[in-house]
């Protein structure tokens, strides 16, 4: 007699979250949220305008901290994290920003290059494998010297 067991892979958190709290000038943005997120999982965050998405997206990048609570990033964690190791963190990291952050005065290759350059990528050869690598994925292998202005919303996205 064979038995069959399902074993799933043990899941890592990314991300954790307990008893996050944060005020702002005397307002409450959010009070005791607890989430964890793991490996592999792609997580959406919506809400209202005004519910305090973008102050999470911040605190998870350590670009403002928490009032209270737990944050850990990879096992990082972001209460103790001195500001050297923010960029480290930053770098794990995978955020679409509302305003795209891109440079006018570049093309959308110059763009990424800047971006994997500051992030510490060195190699010319590795980074403009990278950057075709990426606009193939997203199917934009054609707008690589084309201007922010060129490009439509999503595109620029």
């Amino acid at each position: 007699m064979e038995k069959s067991i399902n074993m799933k892979q043990p899941t890592k958190p990314i991300i954790q979250l307990k008893s996050l709290t944060l005020n702002q000038m005397n307002n409450e943005i959010f009070h005791n949220i607890s989430l964890t997120i793991n490996s592999g999982e792609f997580v959406y965050l919506i809400g209202e305008t005004g519910s305090g998405k973008s102050s999470l997206l911040k605190v998870l990048y350590a670009e403002i901290e928490a009032t209270e609570g737990d944050i850990k990033i990879t096992n990082i964690n972001l209460n103790t994290i001195t500001e050297s190791k923010i960029p480290k963190i930053r770098r794990k990291l995978g955020v679409v920003f509302q305003d795209f952050q891109l440079l006018s005065d570049r093309n959308v290759y110059d763009n990424l290059s800047f971006v994997l350059q500051a992030t510490g990528w060195k190699n010319k050869k590795d980074i403009k494998n990278r950057i075709y690598e990426v606009l193939e994925s997203v199917h934009l292998e054609k707008t690589e010297r084309k201007m922010p202005y060129e490009l439509s919303g999503g595109e620029q996205q």
